[in-house]
């Protein structure tokens, strides 16, 4: 059977490279070690099948075991779609240990077709979308040379890789015009129509937990968090606290969320200048925190209720994980009164610590309380004390069980999550209401593109604590520490001041601002702009059967594009022999039908031109040669005399009588 012949090298070289261009995209959102062991894997089944070597099969089951194993053992053994992701690609890069026939090799591109989608997956960004139009023309060429290899005489198509991937360009180029129809006007669904696969867990990003230590690599992470627009005069850097998860509950040494408190409504806020106006775009998470700057004024606008809730804490939150770029419209107040009036049963939820914990802590703080001091004075003899002997670092010593008190007493080194868990705790023992924000802090501004950018690595953590007729007040204690304190890992103390622009960071500007508008123009392409977007057209009002007639429409003028470029490129598919033969017959005055051999022509040439009858005969000879003898169509020799004999037709010139 014809599907169970033996590949020769050339279709194997076609096969491995579609398979590893289509593991590239993937690899590059697997864990570093995982994209390693599964690049190494394919290397060597490629090796094996330039070589010709065959792996017995209980070798490649005892691999495939042991790789979906440690995938598997990566993801920590939950199913989810980064699990699913990671053991696709096992699959795709140990199928090369096994393609030695037609039929393995039309499964490996079919397979490798198949991983792009799953890339997709994970990410929508620019360079997964140009690493997956690479291979898909690599694969599109591969399987076009493997299903040349099935017709009776494989040798009736000589083509070249450079002609096989020159078909596959004119063939997308050619999808285009639909392409394009489908994204602009195909309607636009607030879900999708499939439900998109869970990860396995959360993306980098805050979490609903803090314990010492927790943030250490989310602080040494660059990767962008959000990118902010203000549509009014921006605030200073030392004002951009980015709202996240406030933590209020503690057990001794983790604080996490308050999950009593999800249904009560969200705190009184009194604002006390003019709103900041801005529009937030956050990257995935797939979690349901929605950033905001601190403190949000209400929920956004152009949200559906539905899916977005202001929450107790004036944090918003997402009744459905973030696993794609959002945008929101927003308005912050940056001076308020924040719940000026705190019910009992709050105060009372605000208040509550573990009893065996840190009793040193408990000693310092009473000490504190029987001077007399109220809770203004207690805040800032907090804030003093950090001031004088503690020092900023991202590698403090590790805590044993009274965390706080080791802290305050023994180490006086940490990061913010140490600072603000400290700070937290004491008030709590003093009897002032107090919690721990979550957020991010500062950003950076891209002048190019006129916004912020905050990256992963602006990851914050502060305070909160309740003063009489103030309600909520932010204290940041970290940045009570003073400036000759900070050791390894301090951040410039502005928070967001950026040094001179150097050519490097202006390259990372160009490069940030092409993502913004990669997320703004495609991924962030929703109902609402496509509604701009027909408008602009001329259709103001447009329901949904008005948007089904527009893109029929559409789809049939794209259809009829497609075929005219298609009928044109099979007029225009034929050799550039035939097309000089064809050149070479008018110029000589010679009428061509479809039933018309060579040797024909030539003798009608020869007989309207006697005088150049020899030299016609011979160049026709030339070109029977080329085109009925068994040759390799890749042979240099083959090529080289094909190019002269076309030059040769289109330079022929008659004598004249």
């Amino acid at each position: 059977m014809k599907s169970a012949a033996r590949i020769d090298r050339e279709a194997f070289v076609w096969c491995a490279s579609a398979a590893l261009s289509a593991l590239l995209p993937l690899g590059l959102l697997l864990p570093f070690w995982v994209s390693l062991l599964l690049g190494s894997l394919a290397l060597i089944g490629s090796v094996a099948g330039w070589r010709g070597l065959r792996i017995p099969a209980w070798l490649r089951l005892l691999m495939t075991l042991s790789t979906a194993g440690l995938v598997l053992y990566a993801f920590g053994f939950r199913l989810g779609r980064d699990t699913g992701a990671g053991l696709l690609a096992t699959m795709l890069a140990l199928k090369l240990l096994e393609t030695h026939q037609l039929r393995d090799a039309r499964s490996l591109v079919s397979f490798s077709l198949f991983a792009l989608m799953a890339a997709f997956l994970q990410d929508q960004g620019p360079v997964t979308l140009l690493l997956a139009v690479i291979a898909t023309l690599i694969s599109l060429a591969a399987l076009m040379h493997v299903n040349q290899l099935e017709l009776p005489d494989p040798r009736a198509m000589p083509w070249s890789r450079r002609q096989h991937l020159q078909a596959v360009l004119k063939l997308t180029a050619m999808s285009i015009p639909l392409a394009m129809v489908g994204f602009l006007l195909f309607p636009r669904l607030a879900n999708p129509l499939w439900g998109l696969p869970n990860n396995a867990e959360a993306r980098t990003g805050l979490s609903e937990t803090m314990a010492p230590g927790d943030m250490t690599q989310l602080m040494s992470d660059d990767s962008p968090a959000l990118r902010v627009q203000f549509f009014n005069a921006a605030p200073e850097p030392s004002q951009l606290f980015w709202r996240g998860p406030v933590l209020s509950q503690f057990d001794g040494r983790q604080w996490n969320l308050f999950r009593g408190l999800r249904e009560i409504p969200s705190g009184t806020l009194v604002a006390d200048d003019a709103l900041v106006e801005y529009e937030l775009t956050q990257e995935p998470t797939d979690r349901r925190w929605i950033l905001s700057l601190d403190v949000l004024d209400a929920a956004p606008a152009d949200s559906d209720a539905s899916d977005v809730r202001l929450g107790w804490d004036r944090g918003l939150h997402s009744r459905k994980p973030l696993s794609h770029v959002s945008q929101y419209r927003m308005r912050s107040a940056l001076k308020y009164r924040f719940e000026p009036e705190l019910k009992a049963a709050m105060r009372q939820w605000m208040l509550q610590l573990p009893q065996q914990y840190n009793p040193r802590t408990w000693l310092e703080v009473q000490q504190w309380r029987s001077e007399g001091l109220d809770d203004v004075a207690i805040v800032q003899r907090a804030l003093n004390w950090f001031n004088r002997e503690f020092y900023y670092t991202l590698a403090p010593r590790p805590l044993g069980q009274h965390s706080i008190d080791e802290f305050l007493f023994d180490t006086q080194e940490g990061y913010c999550e140490h600072f603000s868990s400290a700070f937290t705790v004491m008030m709590r023992m003093a009897g002032i209401p107090a919690r721990v924000v979550t957020g991010y802090q500062g950003g950076e501004y891209n002048p190019l593109g006129d916004y912020w950018l905050v990256r992963q690595s602006d990851a914050h953590a502060w305070s909160e604590v309740w003063l009489p007729n103030r309600g909520w007040v932010r204290i940041d204690p970290t940045a009570a520490v003073a400036a000759e304190r900070i050791r390894d890992g301090g951040r410039d103390a502005s928070n967001g001041l950026q040094s001179e622009a150097t050519w490097w960071q202006s390259t990372l500007h160009v490069a940030d601002w092409m993502r913004r508008s990669w997320n703004d123009l495609v991924l962030g392409f929703n109902a609402a702009k496509q509604q701009r977007f027909l408008s602009w057209l001329g259709f103001a009002e447009t329901g949904l059967a008005q948007l089904m007639l527009v893109l029929g429409l559409a789809t049939a003028l794209g259809l009829a594009i497609t075929f005219a470029l298609l009928l044109r490129s099979q007029r225009n598919a034929r050799s550039a022999l035939s097309r000089a033969l064809d050149r070479f017959a008018r110029r000589l005055r010679v009428p061509r039908t479809g039933s018309q051999t060579e040797l024909q022509l030539a003798e009608q040439a020869a007989q309207r031109h006697p005088a150049d009858a020899a030299r016609i005969r011979d160049l026709i000879g030339r070109v029977l040669r080329l085109r009925y003898a068994r040759q390799d169509a890749t042979d240099p020799e083959r090529a080289e005399e094909e190019r002269r004999v076309v030059l040769a037709l289109r330079r022929f010139q008659v004598r004249q009588s």
